[in-house]
C-alpha cells in the first residue's frame, strides 16, 4: 500500500512532468522525489514513467492511477483547508453564516439586542447565498446559520425566528396600485431572485407562477435581495421581495403593493449543530424564546 505522501509526489511528477518541477511545488529536494518514485514503482512492481530525453512520459498504468490519485489529491486539500479553519477561526466570536440582505436587516438588531444583555459576546458574520449556506451548514468555521426557509438536519437543531410574507415592490414612478394579482404585471420589467429557497420551499412563488401560465417579464436575475431592492430603487424594475429586506427599503423611491393571489410566505430560521461552544448554544436559546 502507498502512503498519501508517496500518492501526493506521484499526483505531482504525473501533472509536471518532471521531478524537478514536483519537487518545487512540493518544496522538497528532487532527490527525494526521485528515490521515492523508485520506492513507488517497486511496491507496485511495474513502471509509472518512461525517461524521453528530460521528459517523464506517463505509462498507461500511471494514466489509470491517476484519476485516483487526483481524488486523494483533493481530499488531502480539503483535509488541510479544515484543518486550518480550525487553527485560524475566529473562536472568541460566534461565527454566524447567513445571507447579505439578512446581514444587512435583521441580524443587526438581533445582535444589539443580545448585546444589551450580553455585552462581552462578539460576532463574525459570514456572508453566503441560502443554498451554499445548507449546503456548508457543517464548515467548520459556521457556528450558527441564519437564512431563509430551511429544513432541519441529523445532528443540528432549528427554530424560526421570524415568519413573513413576501410583497411587490416597485419604482415609484410605475404607479402601481396598492393591490394587484400577479398576471397583471407582466408587462413590467421584473427582477428575478433565483438560488433562494424561500422562493422554492414554503412560499412557493415559482411554481404558481409556473402553474398558472404567468411569464414574467425578467430583465435580471440575481440571488441577493439585497441587489434586487437596489435595482428597483433605482427604477429599472419591479420584484417579489421579502418584508425583512425592504425595511430598509427608500420609501421615497418604491412602493409595496399587496399581491392578491394568495399569501406567499417566508421564514427566517437559525440552525446549530448539537454540539457547539457555550456562548453558541446561550445565543440560540436565546433566538428560541425571543419574538424577533
Amino acid at each position: 500500500m502507498l502512503s498519501a505522501k508517496q500518492i501526493e509526489i506521484f499526483y505531482e511528477v504525473y501533472k509536471n512532468t518532471s521531478m524537478t518541477a514536483a519537487a518545487e511545488s512540493l518544496e522538497i529536494s528532487q532527490p527525494s522525489i526521485s528515490k521515492t518514485l523508485r520506492i513507488i514503482e517497486k511496491k507496485l512492481n511495474f513502471k509509472l514513467f518512461l525517461r524521453q530525453g528530460k521528459k517523464l512520459v506517463p505509462t498507461h498504468e500511471a494514466d489509470d492511477l491517476f484519476e485516483h490519485a487526483s481524488v486523494v489529491h483533493s481530499q488531502l486539500k480539503s483535509f488541510n483547508a479544515i484543518a486550518n479553519t480550525y487553527k485560524t477561526r475566529s473562536a472568541d466570536y460566534i461565527n454566524i453564516g447567513t445571507t447579505p440582505s439578512l446581514a444587512e436587516g435583521i441580524i443587526p438588531k438581533i445582535i444589539k439586542k443580545y448585546n444589551k444583555i450580553n455585552p462581552d459576546v462578539r460576532f463574525n458574520l459570514i456572508n453566503l447565498n441560502s443554498i451554499d449556506l445548507i449546503e456548508g451548514r457543517y464548515k467548520p468555521d459556521i457556528d450558527l446559520t441564519i437564512c431563509f426557509n430551511t429544513k432541519n438536519q441529523p445532528s443540528s437543531r432549528s427554530a424560526i425566528i421570524k415568519e413573513g410574507n413576501l410583497t411587490l415592490v416597485s419604482p415609484i414612478e410605475f404607479e402601481l396600485p396598492d393591490e394587484i394579482y400577479l398576471k397583471d404585471i407582466t408587462t413590467y420589467p421584473f427582477v428575478e431572485i433565483t438560488n433562494l429557497l424561500s422562493f422554492y420551499e414554503e412560499s412557493s412563488l415559482s411554481n404558481y407562477i409556473k402553474n398558472n401560465g404567468i411569464n414574467m417579464n425578467t430583465i435580471v436575475k440575481t440571488d441577493s435581495y439585497s441587489s434586487a431592492l437596489s435595482i428597483v430603487e433605482d427604477g429599472m424594475a419591479i420584484s417579489i421581495l421579502d418584508d425583512s429586506t425592504l425595511s430598509k427599503a427608500d420609501y421615497k423611491k418604491v412602493k409595496k403593493t399587496k399581491i392578491m393571489d394568495k399569501d406567499f410566505k417566508y421564514t427566517i430560521s437559525a440552525i446549530k449543530k448539537d454540539i457547539v461552544r457555550y456562548e453558541c448554544n446561550e445565543f440560540f436559546n436565546y433566538l428560541c424564546e425571543e419574538n424577533l
